[in-house]
C-alpha cells in the first residue's frame, strides 16, 4: 500500500488582497511523479513555494510525515528546489555546485529532529486547538505552560538523541577504520619479509637484461621487438625489485589514517567527510550524465547542462520530495523532449517523489503518475494522465488537456444523447433522462464517413498540415468542430462526420460557465 507522503489541507494563500491558493486539499504519496498543471497565475508555483517553505499559507496546514511544518524554515525540510532560472553559484565550477549542500547542510540530523518533533505533534495541536475555544483563564494558563513544555522537552530529546546518534556513528567509524587499518598492517609484515624474494627476483632481473642485451647485440635493428618480447617478465620481475606492492599498501594505509580523522572530525560536526562528498558528487554527475566536466566552470555550459547541474545539486543529498519550478521553459523543443524522459527516469531511478509545475500540457501528460489541474486558484481535476485527458470533469480540463469539441446536448437515458439533432450511442449513464449534457468529443475520435452514412453533416472551413496530420475545421449547424485526419479534405467541401459510443465523454453542465 502506498504511503502519504505530504498533505496540504485546507491551504489559502493571498497577495495583496487577491486570493491565489483557494482552499486547497492535495495528498501526494511516496516515490509519485505529480504535476501541477494550469495557465500563469493559477496558483500551481505558490503551491510549490509554501511546500518548500519559501510562503508561508494564511490558512491550513502542509503536513509531511505526520508533521506540520508550516513554521519549519525552507533547510530544515527535507525538500529541495530546481527552479526555473536554475540558481547556479557562477564562481563555482560544476564539481563544487553539486557539493555546495552536502559541505553545508545534514540530512540526517535534520530528520531527527523531525522524527522527535512528531512525537509531540498530536499533544501539541490538541493544545493549541484548545486555546481557541472559550475556556477558564487558569486553563489557558495551564496550556500555555505545557506548550512551554513541551518546547524544552523537544530540544532536550534531539540533544539526547543526537548525542546517541554521534555515539553510533564514531563506533561505527571506529570499528571500520580498525579492520581496515589491522588488515593493511598484516598486510604490509608479509611484504617486509619477502627479502628473499626480492634478492632472488633481482638477480634473475640481471640475468634477463644480460640475456635481452647479447639478443640485441647479435641481431642489430631488432631491438623495440626483442624488448617487446621480454616486457611483460621485465615489468613483474621490477615490481618485485622495486617492492611497489609494499609502496602501495604504505600509501593505503596512510590514506585510510588520513580518512580515519576526516570522517571522525565530520561526524562531530554531522557533515560528511571529503571522500564521501566527492563519492556523492562522482555518483550524482554520472547519473545526469555529465561525467568529464566535473571542473567546468558554470557559465561554459550549455542550457541542457546547466539544467543538470541544477537538477544534480538538488538530488545528492537525497531529500524526500524534490520540487521543480518549470525547469525545462528555457530549453528548445528538442532537448525539452529528450530531458522529459530523462527526468521521468531519473525519478524512478533515485526513488524520490518529484512535484513538478508545469502549464505545458504535453510535459504533464507524459511524465506523470498524477496530474492535478489548477485554475484560479482551484484545483479543477485530480488523476492519472489517461484519465484526466480521456475523461475531463469539466469545460475547462477538456479544452486546457488537449484539444476538445465541447458541444451542449442532452443526455435521453438507456446510454443515449441527443446533440446538433442527431441521437447518438454512449458509454456514461450517471445522468438523468432530459438532463442538459455538455458533449467532449476529441478531434482525433471523429470518424469521416460518406455522406449518407453520416449523423453529422458540415462544410469544410479551414485546413492546416501538423506533420503527422491535418487538422479541418468544419462548420456544423453553427458550430466549429475541429477534426484530425491522415487525409486532407478541400475547403468548401461537405464533410459526414460519426463517432463512436466510448469516444463519446459526458460532462455535468455547469450553470455559471458560458458556452
Amino acid at each position: 500500500m502506498k504511503k502519504k507522503l505530504i498533505e496540504l489541507r485546507n491551504i489559502v494563500k493571498s497577495f495583496d488582497d487577491e486570493v491565489v491558493v483557494d482552499n486547497i486539499n492535495l495528498y501526494i504519496y511516496e516515490n509519485e511523479f505529480v504535476t501541477l498543471v494550469g495557465p500563469s497565475g493559477c496558483g500551481k508555483t505558490t503551491i510549490l513555494r509554501m511546500i518548500g517553505g519559501f510562503e508561508t499559507p494564511d490558512s491550513g496546514e502542509i503536513i509531511l510525515n505526520g508533521e506540520v511544518i508550516n513554521n519549519i524554515p525552507p533547510h530544515q525540510r527535507p525538500i529541495n528546489t530546481v527552479f526555473q532560472r536554475y540558481a547556479l553559484f557562477p564562481h563555482l565550477n560544476v564539481f563544487d555546485n553539486v557539493a555546495f549542500g552536502l559541505r553545508n547542510y545534514n540530512r540526517v540530523y535534520e530528520e531527527l529532529k523531525s522524527n522527535v518533533r512528531r512525537q509531540y505533534e498530536k499533544e501539541r495541536k490538541a493544545l493549541q486547538s484548545r486555546l481557541s475555544q472559550k475556556i477558564t483563564r487558569e486553563e489557558r494558563a495551564e496550556i500555555k505552560n505545557r506548550l512551554k513544555e513541551i518546547k524544552k522537552e523537544i530540544a532536550d530529546k534531539i540533544y539526547e538523541e543526537r548525542e546517541k546518534l554521534l555515539e553510533k556513528k564514531l563506533r561505527d567509524i571506529k570499528e571500520l577504520y580498525d579492520k581496515k587499518i589491522k588488515d593493511l598492517e598484516e598486510k604490509i609484515e608479509i611484504e617486509e619479509q619477502k627479502e628473499d624474494e626480492v634478492e632472488a627476483a633481482r638477480a634473475k632481473l640481471e640475468e634477463l637484461e644480460a640475456k635481452i642485451q647479447a639478443e640485441i647485440a647479435a641481431k642489430k635493428g631488432w631491438k623495440t621487438k626483442i624488448n617487446g618480447k621480454y616486457a611483460k617478465e621485465l615489468a613483474e620481475l621490477r615490481k618485485i625489485v622495486n617492492r611497489e606492492k609494499l609502496e602501495l599498501l604504505n600509501q593505503q594505509l596512510k590514506e585510510s589514517y588520513r580518512r580515519y580523522h576526516n570522517e571522525l572530525k565530520a561526524a562531530k560536526s554531522f557533515m560528511l567527510s571529503k571522500h564521501h562528498i566527492e563519492e556523492a558528487v562522482f555518483e550524482v554527475l554520472k547519473l545526469v550524465k555529465l561525467e568529464g566536466l566535473e571542473y567546468r566552470k558554470i557559465n561554459s555550459l550549455s542550457g541542457g547542462q546547466q539544467q543538470r547541474v541544477a537538477i544534480a545539486r538538488a538530488v545528492v543529498n537525497k531529500p524526500k520530495i524534490l520540487l521543480l519550478d518549470e525547469p525545462l521553459a528555457a530549453l528548445d523543443l528538442k532537448l525539452r523532449q529528450n530531458m522529459q524522459y530523462e527526468l521521468k527516469e531519473m525519478q524512478r531511478k533515485l526513488g524520490i517523489t518529484f512535484i513538478f509545475v508545469t502549464h505545458d500540457q504535453e510535459e504533464a501528460l507524459t511524465m506523470s503518475d498524477t496530474v492535478v489541474v489548477m485554475d484560479k486558484g482551484k484545483i479543477q481535476q485530480i488523476g492519472a494522465p489517461e484519465k484526466i485527458y480521456n475523461e475531463p470533469k469539466n469545460r475547462f480540463v477538456a479544452s486546457f488537456i488537449g484539444e476538445s469539441n465541447i458541444i451542449r446536448g442532452r443526455y435521453l437515458g438507456n446510454k443515449q444523447v441527443e446533440f446538433m439533432g442527431s441521437v447518438f450511442e454512449c458509454v456514461d449513464e450517471n445522468f438523468e433522462a432530459g438532463e442538459p449534457c455538455d458533449i467532449v468529443i476529441r478531434p482525433e475520435d471523429f470518424d469521416v464517413v460518406p455522406l449518407d452514412q453520416a449523423k453529422l453533416i458540415g462544410t469544410v472551413d479551414a485546413t492546416a498540415f501538423l506533420g503527422v496530420h491535418f487538422e479541418i475545421c468544419a462548420i456544423v449547424q453553427g458550430q466549429e468542430l475541429v477534426i484530425h485526419k491522415y487525409e486532407n479534405v478541400q475547403v468548401g467541401d461537405k464533410i459526414g462526420l460519426s463517432v463512436d459510443p466510448y469516444e463519446i465523454h459526458l460532462m455535468k453542465v455547469d450553470e455559471d460557465e458560458t458556452v
